[in-house]
């Protein structure tokens, strides 16, 4: 479950781990994006967590954020797409295409 903090910002309850059945093959480097457990589709051949694009989205437009569709796009270009993550972590876009 997500929760919001007092910026706004979707945070996990609990101590804030990937799912466990991706735990085993993640690397000791690997970052995790804060309340979007929803949006994880894999794993690299790096260990690092992959994000759906559109899973992201509907992630902000469901509680409690609750944003329209374009607030939601907004929010994740600004906030998610552009935050200095290394590379340790991907976030696949249109992923229909590969599927």
């Amino acid at each position: 479950m997500n929760i919001q903090n007092e910026n706004g910002y979707l945070e996990d309850e609990g101590d804030n781990e990937a799912p466990i059945e991706l735990q085993e093959y993640l690397a000791e480097d690997c970052l995790k994006l804060d309340g979007l457990n929803d949006a994880i589709v894999g794993v690299t051949s790096l260990g690092y967590l992959v994000y759906d694009y559109e899973k992201i989205i509907e992630v902000f437009m469901k509680e409690p954020s609750n944003m329209e569709h374009d607030e939601a796009i907004e929010f994740t270009e600004y906030n998610v797409i552009g935050l200095e993550g290394n590379g340790n972590w991907v976030i696949m876009k249109n992923r229909d295409y590969y599927v």
